[in-house]
Parts: C-alpha cells; sequence; structure tokens
C-alpha cells in the first residue's frame, strides 16, 4: 500500500507540473502571437502527460484498494503504452521516415490503447463502489456496456467501417454507461446508508488502543477521534441483515426473514 500511495503522488505532482507547463506554454504563445509546430507539440506533450496522469490516479486508487487488484495493475500498464505510443505519435515525422502503412498503424495503435486505458480505469472506479447485493445488477450491466463500446470503439479503429446501426449501437451503449455511471455513486451512498441503519439496534462502544499513542479507550462507532493525539477513527459496524430486502436479522430465532419471508442461511 505504501508503495502504491507513493506511486499516487508522483503521478499527482506529474499532473500539476504538466498543467503548470502547458499554462507557461500557453501564456507565451499569447505574448508571442503565434503558434509554431514545435510548440504545438509541446502543448500536445502535456496535454497528453495530464490525461494519462489524471488515469493513473485512478488506476493506483484501484490497485492500493485491492478491488478487482489485476485491473488496476492492467490499467496503468495500458496508461504506460499509451503513454510511448501517443508521445512517437506526436513527435515522430512519419512521413520523413515514409512508413507508409506503418505510419497508420501507429496511429490506430494509439487510438486502441486510449480506449483501452480508460475503460480499464473506468472499469476499476466502478468496483470501489460497495453496494448491496440486491445492487450489483447495476453494476454489472455498466460494466457489460463499458467493455462493449471499448471493443466496438476498437473495431470501429481497426476497421475504418462507417455503418449507421454501428453508430447507433455505439450511441445506446454511451448512454448505458453515463446512466450506470452515474446511477454506482448513488447506490454506493444509499448501501451506506442501509449500513448505518442497520447498526441502530443497540448503541455499541469498543474498546481501542490508539495505533499512534497507544491510550486505551471506548470509542462510539461512527466518527470520532482520539481524547489523546486527536487521530481520527471512522468505525462501521455491519449487523447481519436479509441479502433480499436488507431487513435486520438481530435476534431473529425463525429460519425466514419476518419482513419478506426469505430463507435465512445462518
Amino acid at each position: 500500500m505504501a508503495l502504491t500511495s507513493q506511486t499516487q503522488r508522483v503521478l499527482l505532482k506529474v499532473f500539476i507540473a504538466s498543467i503548470v507547463c502547458c499554462a507557461a506554454v500557453g501564456i507565451c504563445c499569447l505574448l508571442v502571437g503565434r503558434v509554431g509546430s514545435f510548440v504545438g507539440r509541446v502543448l500536445a506533450t502535456t496535454g497528453t502527460i495530464s490525461g494519462l496522469a489524471i488515469l493513473g490516479l485512478g488506476s493506483a486508487t484501484v490497485w492500493e484498494r485491492r478491488r478487482w487488484h489485476p485491473v488496476g495493475l492492467l490499467g496503468t500498464g495500458a496508461g504506460v503504452v499509451t503513454l510511448v505510443l501517443t508521445l512517437a505519435a506526436i513527435w515522430v515525422d512519419w512521413w520523413r521516415l515514409r512508413a507508409g502503412p506503418g505510419e497508420e498503424v501507429v496511429f490506430k495503435s494509439t487510438g486502441i490503447a486510449w480506449v483501452t486505458t480508460v475503460a480499464l480505469t473506468h472499469v476499476g472506479l466502478l468496483g470501489l463502489a460497495r453496494l448491496k447485493r440486491g445492487y450489483e445488477w447495476a453494476r454489472v450491466l455498466t460494466v457489460i456496456a463499458v467493455v462493449l463500446l471499448a471493443l466496438q470503439i476498437d473495431g470501429a479503429i481497426i476497421t475504418e467501417v462507417d455503418s449507421d446501426w454501428g453508430a447507433r449501437i455505439m450511441g445506446i451503449l454511451a448512454i448505458c454507461v453515463a446512466c450506470g455511471t452515474i446511477a454506482i455513486p448513488i447506490l454506493h451512498r444509499m448501501s451506506r446508508l442501509h449500513v448505518r441503519e442497520a447498526v441502530c439496534t443497540t448503541e455499541l462502544m469498543l474498546s481501542l488502543t490508539c495505533p499512534r499513542c497507544q491510550r486505551v479507550q471506548q470509542v462510539a462507532v461512527g466518527r470520532s477521534k482520539c481524547a489523546g493525539c486527536g487521530l481520527k477513527f471512522n468505525l462501521e459496524i455491519e449487523e447481519e441483515h436479509c441479502p433480499q430486502c436488507g431487513y435486520s436479522l438481530y435476534k431473529l430465532e425463525s429460519a425466514n426473514c419476518p419482513e419478506c419471508g426469505a430463507p435465512v442461511t445462518s
């Protein structure tokens, strides 16, 4: 976790530095009054680094949280490949090298790399949400839509086929991705409210030793802080509840949920 946190700090510094560089170049262009080929490439480079730094922060967060762990690692690797391909597309004069078909391959590979990096980061961030079992279908459908949309865009880049139905399907998938992306954080918040409501069966106090000052104290569930050094705590306790309707099963003696009648496994 420490390594990943260090990676996040480095990516954040890179993002800030690229933004400052881009702003400085833009100001110089306004003062000089013209934008040459070299300046345009510098702006494109700083913009590329800024975008990939943001995507890298998302993948690093997924990696740190150990949620869908391979996705965060794959997103980071795809970001590195995307950076190399994009810088090559910006700075190498392929027409001078007379690359022919090779130039087309480079630009198509760059587009596919960008789509893949964005899709992996998007899927990884969706995996960070902690949802009730009843809400998991929304995340599954959103992830499927993201994957299908990425595959369709990659296919369009490779084949260069301009299809009316293909554009319509791509639009439908984009709408599904947008709706799911908006809904997942809301469902995540609702799930957290459900967890807080489930704890209301009793007021709990926990005996806790502060990891910083080693002071033993009674801490209430929720947000609190150490009485000695002020270290902040956020304690959450989730009692057993019905997987169908979310009804609390505290002191339940029957084999079925008293709210919906669903069987309860011990």
